[in-house]
């Protein structure tokens, strides 16, 4: 097996609007075009993505964290975007949300996805958050079990639906006050 590319992982700032706009709305489009019409992926990515919209997130760091996770030849693979001090549905818990984490489908299978989740888990560590959690589409079993390699367990269902299907989430959180000293675990 070939060795791991350590990627870049960085905090993203009003300068990178442009950037999250086109990493989000590709990222997105190659993961999840099947569950929309053309004209509702549209409409959702001018709504999620706006200049606006991020530009409000992106200026409110007690509230968000948006990070771009880039390769060694300066080529932005990913993102993720974190909410702090966010209710879990289904649970009267408090914690930071991974509200968003996405990588191109060419950076899949390379360990990107474990990076990014470590250093998310680490940013959560240094907030004094306890809890982090997500909703995964029902459908998205790999993820799901992603997420399970790491130590997150399934807290149940929540709606969800696009134009053209009701899908439906799974609450998944992992218990950041049980491991306080270590990683969350991957089967290699």
């Amino acid at each position: 097996m070939a060795q791991q590319q350590p990627l870049r992982i960085y905090d993203a700032k009003h300068a990178d609007l442009e950037t999250l706009q086109r990493i989000g709305c590709d990222t997105y489009r190659e993961h999840f075009s099947e569950i929309w019409t053309r004209a509702g992926m549209q409409h959702f990515l001018s709504e999620d993505f706006s200049s606006e919209n991020l530009a409000t997130s992106l200026a409110a760091t007690e509230k968000h964290l948006w990070l771009l996770a880039e390769d060694n030849g300066g080529n932005i693979l990913g993102f993720a975007k974190l909410n702090w001090n966010s209710p879990m549905p289904l649970s009267n818990t408090v914690g930071v949300e991974l509200q968003k984490i996405y990588l191109l489908k060419s950076a899949a299978g390379k360990g990107y996805g474990e990076q990014l989740l470590r250093v998310i888990y680490e940013y959560a560590l240094a907030r004094q958050q306890h809890l982090l959690w997500l909703d995964v589409l029902n459908s998205n079993r790999a993820a799901q079990a992603f997420y399970t390699r790491f130590g997150f367990r399934s807290y149940g269902e929540i709606p969800f639906s696009t134009d053209m299907f009701e899908i439906g989430m799974q609450v998944m959180a992992y218990d950041l006050t049980s491991h306080p000293q270590a990683h969350p675990t991957t089967c290699s």
